[in-house]
């Protein structure tokens, strides 16, 4: 049955994203609509930017803004939030759950190798590689919906290359319950080692880029659900053909079996094939390859990208309130015939014990009981 649940997922993502190249429209089923956006704010301390406050208040009042329409992002995911203006932005813009990513203190567990530790030895005090983590990972995950759990972790200190390393980055990774839904739906963030902007050889920034990458695979293989849809939004800094390559190998070979489907791509060309002009701002973001946000389905739901939004992009002026355009997906998340029990088997599990489980539960509107009633008949 399972078997044939997950081939009836892959049959259907294939029809309506890969074999068009479009964005997932609902073919049959109740359907329901979760918007996110990811955004690099620019967050980062003095001397490396300077006034950004203004910038900051801007971000605000336009998310606040579209919150009046009820067109504000469902979820947003930053980067570079590190100074406390910007992580203050979500919460200062009415979203209720905010999740951080690993502290300047969390360390990796994962070991090094013979070649990372010829490469840590090769490491520029002048470069800000021996100063140790000055700051977080600047990650940030902020949600209108109940965020029902919380997993981080840091990068290893070997995998890092000049100027960045004095972040502690890393990936951040959440699962939130959405209205409507019976399955929770996992997002997840990072930000990856800069090329030309970590001042250091090519060379080097790709070895540290390629490491955190793997990183990222051993995490997703302990913590990623994979009965659980994902969104996967952030910073790749996947610009040259080198990283792109290593990043859609890795992804496709390793990360928990992930076959990952970029949701801008879809929408440009979901758009060309139906004669729709987007923002010309979305061709640069994709040409940039640096913002991405990827998606795949899980056992129990399949999930499409349905519409491109661009809340941040150039001012009438001809500015941007950061050096990132900040780009949203709305997506269309279609369940299976295994969805809702399934759904409720992994809340009902997840929140054993948990005191809040009544309260969580009911703003998707289902109660305990019901759910326990369920993974009684499932079992």
């Amino acid at each position: 049955m399972a078997v044939g649940s997950i081939l009836k997922n892959l049959v259907q993502l294939f029809v309506c994203l890969g074999a068009t190249g479009g964005a997932a429209n609902a073919a049959s089923g109740d359907n329901v609509s979760l918007s996110v956006m990811t955004y690099n704010v620019k967050g980062l301390p003095w001397p490396f930017a300077k006034n950004r406050s203004e910038a900051f208040a801007k971000m605000e009042t336009r998310l606040l803004a579209l919150r009046q329409k009820n067109a504000q992002p469902h979820v947003i995911v930053l980067q570079e939030a590190f100074i406390t203006e910007a992580k203050q932005i979500a919460g200062n813009s009415g979203y209720r759950f905010i999740a951080n990513g690993p502290s300047k203190y969390l360390s990796s567990t994962i070991r090094p190798t013979l070649k990372d530790i010829g490469f840590a030895s090769a490491a520029s005090f002048f470069k800000g590689e021996k100063s140790g983590k000055v700051l977080d990972s600047g990650l940030q995950i902020a949600s209108d919906y109940p965020i029902l759990s919380v997993k981080r972790a840091a990068f290893p200190t070997f995998a890092c290359a000049g100027y960045d390393c004095l972040a502690n980055k890393g990936i951040l990774l959440v699962t939130i319950s959405v209205p409507g839904s019976a399955t929770p739906i996992t997002i997840a963030t990072t930000h990856l080692n800069s090329k030309r902007g970590s001042g250091v050889s090519l060379a080097r920034s790709l070895h540290a880029y390629q490491r955190q990458i793997s990183a990222i695979t051993s995490f997703l293989d302990a913590n990623r659900d994979p009965d659980l849809p994902i969104i996967f939004a952030g910073d790749f800094n996947a610009s040259t053909v080198e990283r792109r390559s290593y990043l859609a190998k890795e992804s496709v070979s390793n990360w928990s079996r992930l076959t990952l489907h970029s949701a801008l791509q879809n929408c440009i060309a979901d758009a060309s094939l139906r004669g729709r002009k987007l923002d010309t701002l979305a061709n640069y973001i994709a040409k940039r390859g640096r913002d991405w946000q990827f998606y795949t389905s899980g056992v129990v739901a399949t999930v499409g990208a349905v519409k491109l939004q661009i809340p941040f992009g150039r001012e009438r002026d001809g500015t941007m309130l950061s050096d990132h355009v900040g780009f949203g997906i709305v997506y269309s998340v279609q369940h299976n015939l295994l969805g809702s029990r399934k759904g409720s088997e992994h809340m009902t599990a997840h929140f054993a014990g948990d005191p809040l489980v009544t309260r969580k539960l009911a703003v998707v509107g289902v109660r305990a009981s019901e759910l326990r009633q369920g993974l009684t008949a499932i079992r």
